[in-house]
């Protein structure tokens, strides 16, 4: 049943966003469009582009993020997209003021593709809504498959914006609608195509689907409860060692480190599990750089260990190089293997267990566990100024002692 109305609900956004462009010769800047999850479910897409001669552009409208992209002429009217830092792309062609096209998630293999239209559109589609956050408390799944979240909510007449806070991270800048009882929420940040729908039931949301590209789904339900939390993130792994923590990881040009190399005496170290295709991971990677600004490296040592799809090893070289340029990262980043959590435990023996990407690993001057840290919840989030505060104040606190 949600399946079959939900095109009908999307459709009211697309006419209301549509309109004709009133010059034939200029190609509009604005599009509203929609990503083909399904037969019948689509994800709606808001974006702008640029033509301009030499500076030719593709801005990517998600909610209240803006990401902006370069744009590259193929042939004739035949246009390209890489999603930068991820390894995702968009491939369209635009003619008489109509674009259709694909999404091509790389990062999942080069057949993993979903179709996309678009039309002209008005400008400024999404304002920022600044009614007040409603707080709910969230179960994905069923049975042994369960697990919870929190959804932070705005609503603005009938316009909605907000994020999912979960104990791995968050489901990053959500933006929807609500017509009647039926509501939905939608992501694309060239990652990630994700779509939420519910119907709204007094101060519950029922009847929940959530639609990952168009290979995942999964159902949810939630409750209005201003009083709910997630469990502490520092309090999800552990080292299972006193003793120095040990890594193996390897460097871009294929050579080995460890626990052992030089870079690591006598100061701190902030090791982030991480990989190039995971949004959380970029969150944490921006707010890792600003560390790395902050304090210099003979008090404080980041690196990263990223975990690719790649199979081949040179292959995940090439594309930690490209993440790392695109993301222009002032701290190393390392290949650890394939994104197969179980085989992040032979590169880092000393913890019980890695349930999430980004996971971020403090040790003190002797290379032993001070915190791990679960997951990142990041800007779109509630309390990601808060947590930003108190690392700063946790490494100056160290840096003095």
């Amino acid at each position: 049943m949600v399946f079959k109305k939900l095109p009908y609900l999307l459709l009211s956004l697309f006419v209301l966003l549509s309109c004709t462009s009133e010059n034939t010769d200029a190609i509009p800047n604005y599009w509203a469009g929609s990503l083909q999850l399904s037969d019948e479910v689509t994800l709606p897409i808001i974006f702008e582009i640029n033509l301009e001669k030499g500076d030719s552009s593709f801005k990517l409208i998600n909610g209240a993020e803006k990401l902006v992209f370069d744009l590259e002429k193929e042939n004739g009217n035949n246009y390209s997209v890489r999603l930068e830092p991820y390894n995702s792309e968009l491939r369209f062609s635009l003619l008489d003021s109509k674009i259709q096209g694909v999404w091509n998630n790389l990062a999942k293999g080069k057949d993993y593709k979903i179709n996309f239209t678009a039309g002209p559109s008005i400008k400024d589609t999404l304002v920022k809504l600044e009614a007040p956050i409603l707080k709910f408390q969230v179960q994905f799944g069923q049975g042994n498959d369960a697990y919870p979240a929190i959804l932070l909510l705005k609503k603005e007449n009938n316009k909605l914006s907000g994020t999912i806070k979960t104990e791995t991270g968050d489901y990053r800048y959500l933006w929807g609608e609500q017509k009647g009882d039926a509501i939905w929420l939608a992501c694309f940040d060239g990652a990630h195509a994700f779509l939420f729908t519910a119907k709204q039931k007094e101060d519950s949301l029922t009847l929940g689907v959530f639609f990952s590209g168009n290979h995942y789904i999964d159902t949810w339900k939630a409750q209005l409860n201003a009083n709910y939390e997630l469990t502490d993130p520092t309090k999800l792994t552990k080292s299972t060692s006193d003793s120095l923590f040990r890594f193996s990881l390897i460097d871009q040009n294929g050579f080995s480190i460890d626990q052992s190399n030089k870079m690591f005496d006598n100061r701190f170290v902030c090791i982030q599990i991480m990989g190039t295709w995971c949004p959380n991971c970029k969150d944490e990677t921006d707010f890792l750089k600003e560390m790395r600004a902050k304090y210099p490296k003979n008090e404080l040592q980041i690196i990263a260990a990223a975990f690719e799809y790649e199979k081949d090893t040179a292959k995940a070289l090439n594309r930690i190089k490209r993440y790392s340029k695109a993301m222009d990262m002032n701290y190393s980043i390392y290949y650890g293997g394939s994104t197969n959590k179980k085989k992040v435990i032979d590169v880092f023996p000393d913890l019980d267990r890695v349930i999430s990407y980004p996971t971020m690993i403090l040790l003190d001057k002797d290379g032993k566990v001070l915190q791990v840290h679960t997951g990142f919840n990041g800007p779109a989030t509630d309390e990601y100024a808060n947590f930003v505060e108190s690392m700063n104040h946790l490494i100056d606190s160290l840096i003095i002692e």
